[in-house]
């Protein structure tokens, strides 16, 4: 990557259509991109516009889009939100925000924080209650508390609108896992703080959907129920999250309640998941092998 301290890290152009109504995306409450700028339209097609998107470090002038946007991450509870986006912004060398253009609000963010780090942190404690509330396996609640407590543990902060086109899934990851995390192993100006990135596991946050007359799984994997039944189908909103499931160590699933879901309606779910560095660096290789990456693409046409 060139240049990380003035970081611009990607653009890309997307063909964006009109969503299916009864697809999740429209279950979900939101105001599409809000900040998109239409740069061409084929006159002959009215349902398709370009649209670029740039990569940017997490920055003041995020503040309050990040506030938004992360706002529902414990699922409309109180929490303190403000300092989770505070520490998203000084932690800027490892962490993503999208844009359309460098003053608009965010789109979406991803970054990394290190549990251990920032333990002291009131939005912290709030995220770990939460999830151990949610959770309604005591075993699972005993492996969340003790990879919670171990030093090594990367939180996954992850959110985008809902109708944020999916080929923004591996450039984001691309950009966290494989370009940021590595050069703050390697070039932090502190061993402290190259340390803190030499993370041993990850816990994922993640928003899916379910069918309504299912009862949620919980445990993950496309485990049989008793009775040899199949539980309902998972479907995941971000392309990245299907295969992160399908490699994770365990993971459980809750329902969001904080707004009705009508009779036709998916029932939006909570997943999360554990995953090792090297189970998440194969599921981000199926990723990239199926939904492609373009950020991979840049990099050999610059090396050529």
């Amino acid at each position: 990557m060139a240049g990380h301290n003035a970081k611009r890290k990607a653009a890309a152009s997307l063909e964006q259509g009109d969503e299916d109504e009864d697809s999740p995306s429209s279950s979900e409450s939101s105001d599409g991109f809000g900040s998109e700028s239409e740069k061409e339209k084929d006159p002959e097609d009215d349902d398709i516009v370009n649209i670029d998107f740039e990569f940017f470090d997490p920055a003041e002038i995020d503040f309050h889009g990040l506030k938004s946007l992360l706002r529902t991450f414990l699922d409309g509870e109180d929490f303190s939100c403000s300092e989770l986006v505070d520490t998203i912004i000084k932690q800027s060398t490892v962490g993503t925000t999208v844009k359309t253009s460098e003053e608009d609000d965010p789109i979406g963010v991803i970054t990394a924080l290190n549990i251990q780090r920032y333990h002291n942190l009131s939005c912290l404690r709030e995220v770990c209650q939460f999830l151990l509330k949610q959770c309604q396996e005591e075993q699972l609640k005993a492996k969340l508390q003790e990879v919670w407590d171990q030093a090594g543990t990367g939180l996954i902060v992850s959110e985008r609108l809902i109708n944020c086109p999916p080929q923004l899934a591996s450039p984001l990851q691309h950009a966290l896992f494989d370009e940021e995390i590595p050069w703050a192993i390697e070039d932090e100006p502190s061993e402290e703080l190259r340390n803190s990135y030499e993370f041993e596991r990850f816990l994922f946050i993640s928003r899916v959907y379910q069918d309504t007359m299912g009862p949620p799984q919980s445990g993950g994997h496309g485990k049989k129920q008793k009775g040899g039944t199949q539980p309902p189908t998972m479907v995941y909103a971000r392309p990245e999250d299907e295969f992160y499931h399908r490699h994770s160590t365990w993971s459980f699933s809750f329902p969001v309640t904080s707004r009705p879901v009508q009779k036709d309606e998916l029932q939006p779910l909570r997943l999360v998941m554990l995953l090792t560095p090297d189970q998440a660096a194969t599921a981000r290789k199926e990723l990239y092998r199926v939904v492609g990456n373009a950020a991979l693409g840049q990099e050999a046409a610059g090396a050529s």
